[in-house]
């Protein structure tokens, strides 16, 4: 890819790989109960290996034969030109050798799309060439060979006049296959057309991937209504062929990936996978977390003949890039460690990320992941069914001899959980710690985690969520009432409270901050046949059934301005973010927060990485050490804190405060201070923003020392809220209150059929 700098990922020269370092941290079993922690007869031991290469790619990266090919763009800065190449590394001697590509085109302003490779080394791809000013563009399909040589290069910028190529591949028979947004366009080997493969028809949709099976026949994995599907292309029929169902399109780079034993391997940031064509069935070969890798990061991966197995991963926040090398052994090789059971609704990367981080530097023990939301089983249809089947699972397991050691309490029901008595208390284990303390962290947030004295959970970062409103009209102090948010209502019969907000949505907010007024858990009572609950259901059914979004519509920050809207919620997750109440409401704003019963702040905590250790574990000092290291990990002082949002830790936070008021000012080489168009210094850091398609935008600047303090005050009244994805209670709510809404039964009858399911329901999971 050229853009006469070197670009991202891209390097500048090739040379040779470093030594790998054999990983034997791999544990095969534990002393704990649970799936992840189940003895396993075989591991996949991984060999990392790192490449030291400012040139190598790791985001295009191909698997062929024993080798990985690359495409790189190298520049001379000096010369002040640079050019194409193909990188082969062997897998073999470790070896890095590089072919200059060779461009025979009018244009000198090319840029090389992702290709595809042979076994011979020749390679495959799109190219967008461009005349002198970049004014025009033309798109060829080219070939070079092993040489570097221009083979072909065919003009099909009329082919690809709606479409925007994404992925090449041959089949057997040396055909090409090019995936445009929902087609598939046909060459022979020699580059001239044959045709297209239309996936628009019928319902179907965007292509996720395309690739040959290990006989070398085509297939394309795409969008269907109902979730992905897989099917052979018919390239002599231009038309999609037999269809397989069951198949969850993971894959790494975008193209499909044979197997050895069976047909194609997939995975799904968790697991990998081999998928049977006749049996249309995949089977699972490994989990990633047991090979010392984080699955979200694996950008390219296959299966070597001689039977081991290879992942290239892509680390994007740590910039910690590589290749495994996996040889599947028996576990009773394999040293052993305690293995420590991590249960989390959907694992995502944050989580695996730390996961393993710990597994490869700890010597005793070992994080295993058991999840428990199932993405390939979704319909695509029944979203909550899916979070409640997750829950249910998740519940039974730590209700019973099952339990987990470690919780991930994303998308859980804190407060439920904490009255069932489930999680264990850390205090003791921060008392006796000699790497965090208690006046490490922010007051505040280990508070917002302490229930009758219980500190469950130290969150390693957090957001803020609130509502800012015109402080002429709700005044300047925080904190209103559900009534008073009723009354704002009435008095502005001509303006959404909200932009684009449903009933289910503004029941959600509601319900968010407010539970805790119609349930206690621990007594296992509520009262939602109340006076209060029944005012709400009223109030809600002002409210649209559904909102119909029209990307033609002004901006919430403009209806805002002309008086359409009357309130903003803001996402804080650094200090500049303060600054848009001000630009909105143009001077006038007061950070009101959601409407409480009592009148309370109603600003949330959206707290991240938040785990806790669950009072039936077996291996809880371990599970500390765990949570202990996470949180005391040094950051990196070149990258800065990378967690989502603001830091726990009370020194990173005051370090991003000093930072976001800091005023340093850019200079030449000599010391000279640079100018703006007014004469005025330009100040480092500053700049970056968005706009909206109306024309309304904003630019951030430094912040002030007052909206720093604006930002602690939130941080001090913030608190979690109770409600989970795929809460229940929830469900019983905007289940039985469509009755009210559509007029089929009273408010008194549904909010008392309400309480009946819920109390139900309490007293089942008390």
């Amino acid at each position: 890819m050229k853009n006469g700098k070197r670009h991202g990922i891209f390097r500048k020269v090739c040379a040779l790989a470093s030594a790998a370092v054999l990983s034997l941290s791999l544990a095969a079993c534990g002393n704990s109960s649970g799936d992840g922690a189940q003895a396993k007869e075989w591991i996949w031991v991984p060999e990392f290996i790192t490449v030291d290469e400012e040139n190598v790619s790791y985001y295009d990266m191909q698997l062929v034969g024993d080798a990985l090919y690359s495409t790189s763009y190298i520049y001379d800065e000096a010369a002040g030109t640079g050019y194409n190449s193909i990188c082969r590394y062997s897998l073999t001697d470790r070896n890095m050798t590089s072919v200059p590509l060779s461009w025979s085109g009018e244009e000198e302003n090319w840029n090389l799309n992702r290709g595809s490779f042979t076994e011979d080394g020749s390679m495959y791809g799109i190219v967008n060439a461009y005349n002198e000013d970049h004014t025009e563009s033309t798109t060829y399909l080219c070939k070079f060979g092993a040489d570097g040589k221009q083979v072909f290069c065919k003009d099909v910028t009329d082919l690809m006049a709606d479409s925007y190529p994404e992925m090449v591949a041959l089949d057997g028979q040396g055909r090409i296959y090019v995936s445009a947004d929902t087609n598939v366009l046909l060459f022979d080997g020699e580059g001239n057309s044959q045709g297209k493969v239309s996936l628009d028809a019928g319902g179907n949709g965007w292509i996720r991937s395309i690739g040959s099976d290990k006989s070398g026949k085509m297939y394309v994995c795409y969008y269907n209504n109902d979730g992905y599907d897989l099917a052979e292309i018919d390239f002599d029929g231009k038309k999609l062929g037999a269809n397989y169902d069951n198949f969850n399109g993971g894959n790494g780079s975008g193209k499909l990936v044979p197997s050895i034993d069976k047909d194609f391997i997939i995975q799904d940031g968790n697991k990998v996978y081999e998928y049977d064509l006749k049996t249309q069935k995949q089977e699972e070969l490994f989990s990633w977390i047991d090979s010392d890798i984080n699955g979200n990061y694996v950008q390219t991966f296959g299966m070597l003949e001689d039977g081991r197995f290879l992942a290239v991963t892509m680390d994007w926040e740590s910039n910690d890039n590589g290749i495994a090398l996996l040889t599947k052994t028996r576990a009773s090789e394999v040293p052993q460690k305690e293995t420590i059971v991590l249960a989390s609704l959907y694992g995502g990367s944050d989580v695996q990320s730390v996961a393993v981080k710990f597994n490869k530097a700890n010597e005793k023990y070992r994080i295993s992941i058991k999840t428990y939301v199932d993405y390939n089983s979704w319909d695509g249809d029944d979203y909550e069914a899916m979070w409640a089947d997750a829950l249910n699972r998740l519940n039974n397991d730590i209700t019973s001899s099952n339990c987990p050691d470690i919780l991930d309490l994303s998308g859980l029901n804190t407060e439920q959980l904490v009255a069932k008595g489930v999680f264990e208390d850390l205090n003791g284990f921060l008392e006796k710690s000699d790497k965090v303390k208690r006046e490490d962290f922010v007051e505040n947030v280990l508070n917002s985690y302490t229930f009758d004295g219980k500190l469950i959970s130290i969150p390693y970062s957090f957001q803020l969520q609130t509502v800012a409103g015109k402080a002429s009209d709700v005044g300047s102090e925080m904190g209103w009432t559900v009534e008073d948010l009723i009354a704002y209502a009435d008095a502005h019969p001509n303006a959404q409270l909200f932009d684009n907000m449903s009933k289910s949505q503004i029941m959600m907010y509601l319900m968010m901050y407010n539970q805790d007024a119609f349930i206690d858990w621990t007594a296992g009572e509520c009262n939602y046949d109340s006076d209060e609950f029944k005012s709400l259901l009223q109030f809600v059914n002002r409210f649209p059934d559904d909102v119909d979004y029209n990307s033609d519509d002004a901006s919430t920050p403009s209806k805002i301005q002309r008086g359409q809207v009357l309130l903003y919620e803001m996402n804080l997750y650094n200090f500049e973010e303060v600054q848009l109440a001000e630009e909105i409401f143009q001077g006038d704003a007061t950070f009101i927060g959601y409407p409480t019963m009592d009148g309370s702040a109603g600003c949330m905590l959206v707290a991240s990485q938040t785990f806790a250790i669950t009072s039936k574990s077996g291996q809880k000092d371990g599970a500390w050490e765990f949570i202990e290291e996470f949180l005391a990990q040094e950051v990196d002082p070149d990258r800065g804190f990378s967690g989502w949002g603001f830091p726990s830790m009370k020194s990173l936070l005051n370090d991003m405060a000093e930072e976001a008021v800091k005023i340093e000012y850019w200079t030449d080489e000599n010391g000279e201070l640079y100018f703006d168009e007014n004469g005025e210094p330009v100040v480092m850091g500053t700049g970056g923003g968005f706009s909206y398609q109306d024309g309304w935008s904003y630019e951030y600047r430094k912040c002030t020392q007052e909206e720093v303090d604006k930002v602690f005050e939130l941080i001090d009244v913030a608190k979690p809220v109770s409600n989970s994805q795929g809460d229940e209670i929830m469900n019983i709510i905007n289940e039985e209150a469509e009755a009210f809404y559509k007029g089929q039964k009273s408010v008194d009858e549904v909010a008392s059929i309400i309480q009946s399911r819920v109390k139900i329901y309490i007293g089942e999971n008390k």
